[in-house]
């Protein structure tokens, strides 16, 4: 069910480029191979192709899998994609079928199984050793590729999910070897101890795929992981944002949010909080020529009057000359003269969404802001008014 939550989550990303189709690709190939192991579904398929046709038909779409794993590494590494790849992959996936056919009494699905022959026919062999050959070529030419561009990558989640697929797919290509080598010399009449053999079989093989799926899902829960604080830092500034774009309209910048990238979910995220971002600090520049320059100073003293010092009272200082301003805006008074000092901030855009998400939801829940702004209200003169349009 796991996979196939994630195949079907993953459905929505296929839209932003070709890396992401692969990674589906792959997802949906270990799901097909998980569900045709669940024993109905592969007796199923076994009933219509045959002994061990749900085998044959899981290493078919281990072949699919292995392909577009060559893909998406080839991909991350920005080399060119190889059409070598998907002939071979066909190439092997004839030859399997052909083998199968002439192995009457089936391949056998598990080391017991194969173990258990006194006589292993040529094309059961030749079957399994074509497999094993060809998927274990593939992942070491994958896992060498992982690990030549994970030394290339910075040290963050991006670096561990390589470093786990690299682990993934060296372990996978151990187990090809090690599945030869025994097959090999159970053919050769060795006699060899079965309990153990299949015990470390079935153990390789899963460790190896959860590593790769690991090291393919690590990066994407990075990305997840931003675009949700992208939009949390969205829901927080909207209530400033609104205030702004009702208050200077002119701030707002209507241009097309859709980008040509294969990251354009994160890229569009990225771009709606600069924007955000730019909009309501031009609004603040526009509205705090509605109060003189030492108000400021003075919500600082009506907030260390009450006892707010600190971090806090900085951000509620803003809240409160926002609001001061706000009320002189809408009564048309003119603007103050006098020259600012900079307006706080952060030094970076995630500084500045967490600062200005703070001040938005001083002004939004504290009960300082409005205490100040009536605490500092006069009824503006007529000469502060903006002069009445004639008629």
């Amino acid at each position: 069910m796991l996979l196939w939550g994630l195949v079907a989550g993953w459905v929505p990303s296929l839209r932003r480029g070709v890396k992401q189709q692969v990674v589906w690709l792959i997802f949906l190939s270990v799901a097909l191979i998980k569900t045709l192991a669940v024993g109905s579904v592969g007796a199923a398929v076994e009933d219509v192709l045959g002994t061990n046709g749900d085998v044959v038909v899981q290493h078919l779409l281990a072949i699919v899998a292995a392909v577009n794993l060559l893909r998406f590494i080839t991909l991350i590494a920005d080399r060119p994609t190889r059409s070598y790849h998907v002939l071979l992959g066909l190439g092997v996936a004839v030859a399997l079928i052909v083998l199968f056919t002439l192995a009457r009494d089936g391949v056998h699905s598990s080391a017991e199984e194969l173990l258990a022959e006194s006589e292993t026919s040529p094309a059961v062999v030749a079957y399994w050793l074509v497999l094993e050959a060809y998927l274990g070529t593939a992942l070491c030419m994958g896992c060498l590729l992982l690990w030549r561009v994970s030394r290339t990558v910075p040290m963050n989640l991006l670096r561990v999910g390589f470093w786990l697929m690299c682990a993934g797919t060296a372990l996978n290509a151990l187990f090809a070897v090690y599945k030869s080598a025994y097959i090999i010399a159970n053919a050769a009449g060795v006699e060899l101890p079965t309990g153990l053999v299949a015990a470390i079989s079935d153990a390789m093989l899963p460790t190896a795929g959860l590593l790769i799926v690991s090291g393919v899902l690590l990066p994407a829960s990075s990305f997840a992981w931003e675009l949700l604080g992208l939009r949390l830092s969205m829901r927080a500034l909207a209530p400033l944002w609104r205030t702004m774009r009702e208050t200077f309209p002119d701030v707002i910048l209507y241009v097309s949010e859709k980008l040509p990238s294969a990251d354009g979910v994160l890229a569009t995220a990225r771009l709606r909080l600069y924007r955000t971002l730019i909009e309501i600090r031009d609004g603040m520049l526009e509205l705090r020529g509605y109060v003189p320059p030492e108000t400021i100073g003075e919500a600082r003293e009506f907030l260390a009057d009450r006892g707010v010092h600190g971090d806090q009272a900085a951000v509620l200082a803003e809240a409160c000359w926002i609001e001061v301003a706000l009320r002189r805006r809408h009564a048309g008074m003119r603007p103050c003269p006098g020259e600012w000092a900079s307006i706080p901030g952060g030094a970076d855009e995630r500084e500045e969404a967490n600062w200005l998400s703070k001040v938005s939801k001083a002004r939004r829940t504290s009960r300082y802001p409005a205490r100040f702004a009536d605490s500092h209200w006069l009824s503006p003169p007529v000469s502060s008014r903006s002069p009445a349009p004639t008629p």
